[in-house]
Order: structure tokens, then sequence, then C-alpha cells
């Protein structure tokens, strides 16, 4: 019971800080209207968080390896939120790019430490644990654009400074729990010892995984920037119609994610990665023919984000099953860096739409996933890290 407690407290943490991260995209038209900053000047403060992001992510990943310090997890979420709480304060590019850059190593330093330790509280139910853990990242990319569009009408960039509250509440109950969480990793230690388990890395395998899940990430990322295109270029509907498909893209998700992690548990990783990417790949070419049907198109878009989400639990317990002696590596490089490679697909697509036509760019998304797929399939099963005496 104690360890599904500090479960649901890393998933509370890791809301707190992606929440930032969701709240950023969503406060570019206020900012652009606030500084009178271009489109272009405003994209550099996302971009300027994912750079950040993806270079040191890797590197606390070592460190957490190395140190095994969970306070990791506590300064990282206080500096994402600090970061972007100091939005309200300045009105000039540079002190805002340098607080989107804060930000940036406040997500680089959480999730690293907060993977590794959602796989070691999870004990033999990994999928559970890292399905608990990737609910929180969901569900505060969905949470961040509501508050700012719940806060920012009223207050202006002035509502940034709101961020700084979940930000702090999250950071001081999970440093509370240090204690316990250093506990954890010592009864996994010691379950490891006593079971006569010799730990291996395998590299190749960890890479082979990694590559799908950059495939996933371009898919996840592409529907999140052109699901509200698409239903307002192809079905005429309103900007708040697009946005809404966008919010019931991501909740869909998130409850998938949270249920794939038990599926996996019991079926196998990756019998979880291979079934839910055929079926993605499937719904995601139905999506592109779908186009004189509405509700069709909707439904189908649902699909999509069922079967993305319900596998997302599995590849992440799967590259981090490759890299024993360095869960925390493979964490930053699974939740963190990857996350952030898959947004950068994004222009290049826009391009193909411009062009061809915002239906062309998810034919190609479908090629994407059945590449995936393709991928997966010569994925080794499950616990290839470990190895009897």
């Amino acid at each position: 019971m104690q360890s599904k407690t500090h479960s649901y407290l890393l998933t509370f943490g890791h809301l707190c800080t992606d929440i930032n991260q969701g709240a950023l995209s969503a406060m570019l038209p206020f900012i652009i209207t606030a500084y009178d900053f271009s489109y272009a000047r405003a994209s550099m403060l996302v971009l300027g968080c994912s750079i950040v992001s993806s270079v040191v992510q890797p590197l606390f990943g070592w460190l957490g390896d190395k140190l095994q310090h969970p306070w990791f997890m506590s300064l990282g979420i206080f500096l994402a939120g600090l970061g972007i709480s100091m939005l309200g304060l300045f009105h000039t590019f540079t002190p805002l790019f340098i607080c989107t850059m804060i930000t940036g190593v406040g997500v680089a330093m959480f999730h690293p430490e907060g993977g590794r330790l959602a796989n070691v509280v999870a004990g033999a139910n990994k999928g559970e644990g890292i399905g608990n853990f990737a609910v929180g990242g969901n569900l505060g990319f969905a949470m961040g654009p509501l508050l700012v569009a719940m806060t920012f009408p009223f207050m202006g960039m002035k509502g940034a400074l709101l961020f700084i509250i979940p930000a702090v509440v999250s950071a001081l109950l999970l440093l509370s729990q240090v204690k316990r969480f250093v506990a954890y990793t010592a009864m996994e230690e010691k379950r490891i010892k006593q079971a006569h388990l010799v730990l291996h890395d395998d590299w190749r395998e960890f890479w082979k995984v990694t590559a799908v899940n950059m495939l996933r990430s371009v898919i996840t990322r592409s529907h999140l920037v052109f699901i509200p295109l698409y239903f307002v270029a192809v079905f005429s509907q309103s900007d708040a119609h697009g946005s809404l498909m966008i919010t019931l893209f991501t909740f869909i998700g998130a409850f998938a994610t949270y249920v794939g992690g038990r599926v996996a548990d019991r079926i196998g990783f990756k019998n979880c990665i291979v079934i839910c990417g055929a079926l993605m790949t499937f719904s995601i070419l139905g999506f592109f023919f779908a186009r004189q049907s509405l509700w069709l198109a909707g439904l189908l878009m649902l699909c999509t984000s069922v079967f993305l989400n319900f596998a997302y639990s599995p590849v992440v317990a799967l590259s981090q099953s490759y890299l024993p002696n360095h869960i925390g590596l493979a964490s930053g490089i699974s939740l963190g860096v990857v996350v952030s490679m898959g947004a950068l697909a994004a222009p290049f697509l826009g391009a193909v739409g411009d062009v061809h036509g915002l239906p062309s760019v998810f034919l190609i998304i479908s090629g994407v996933s059945a590449l995936a797929l393709l991928l997966s399939l010569f994925l080794r099963n499950d616990k290839a890290g470990k190895r009897e005496r």
C-alpha cells in the first residue's frame, strides 16, 4: 500500500513538472500580444526549453545512476515552475529566453530520477509503475493549456506567477519523502543480490527500442500540432472545436497510458508494443481516408490516441530493462530526449502540408507508424538484462 502511495506521489510530481511544458506553448499567443513578438521569436522560447532539456537530460540521468539523489526531483520541479512563473516578470526577449532555459533544466533534472524511482518503487510490476508515472506527464501537458486559458484572459502575463504554486507544493512533498525513496533503492538492490541476479546492459537493444520510441514521439507530437489544424481546414470546424479535439486526444491518452502498463505486465512489453503498433497504423491510415465523415474521423483519432498511449509505458519499461545498471540514463533518454526530438519533425511535416494539404501529413504519419511497427518486431523480449548466475 505504501509503495502505491509513493508511486502516485511520483505521478503528481510528474504532473507538476510537465504542466509547465504544456503551459509554455499555450502562452505564446499572449506573449506575442503582450510583447509584440514575431511568431518566430515567440517560438524560439519553446525551442530554448526543449533543446536545453534534451541536451542536459542524459547528464542528469548519468548522475542519478551514480549518486541516486531523490532530491534532484524536488529541485527539478521547483526550477521548472520558477522559470515559467518568471515569464510574468520580464518584457524583453533575452530574460524571457533565459527563463525558458531554466524550465528546461528543471524538466531535465526531474525526469531521469523520477523515472528511475518509478521503476524501483514498482517492484515486480514495472509496467504498472511506469504507467502511473507516465500518466502524470500526460495530464500535465493537458492541464497546462487549460490553466492558461482560465487565468491569462483575466490576469494577462501576470497569470504566469501562479505556476510557482504547484511547483512548490509538489517539490516539498517529494522532498519530505527522500529518506523513503532511498530506502526503496536499497530494498531493490537487496532483492537483486538475494536473487543472485547479474545485470547486464544491452546497449544494442536499448538503441533499437529508442528508435521505436523516437518514431512514436514523431507520431505523438505531430498529432498534437496538426489535429486542431486538420479539423479546422478539412471539416471547416471552429478553432474552439479544434482545441477540443486535442484536449480529448490528450485525456483519452492519459487513461490509455494508465491501463496499458497494467496490461503489459501480463501479456509482455514487446507483445503490447507490437499489437498496439499494428492497430495504430490502421487507425491513422483510416483517419487519412475518413475525410467525408467528421464523426468517423473523430472516432479514429481517439482510437489512435488509445493505441499510441497504451504502448507508452511498455516502451519506457523495456528501455529501462535493457539498461538495468543505468536506469536513470535510460529514463532520461526515453522520457525526455526522445520527446523533444520528436518535435523536430513538425516543421518538415508542416512544409508538406503547405504544399500538398494536411491529409498528406497523416499519410506520412501512417508510414512512420508502420516503420515503428516493423522495428518493434525485432526487439528482444522483456527481461533482456537479467541473467542467472
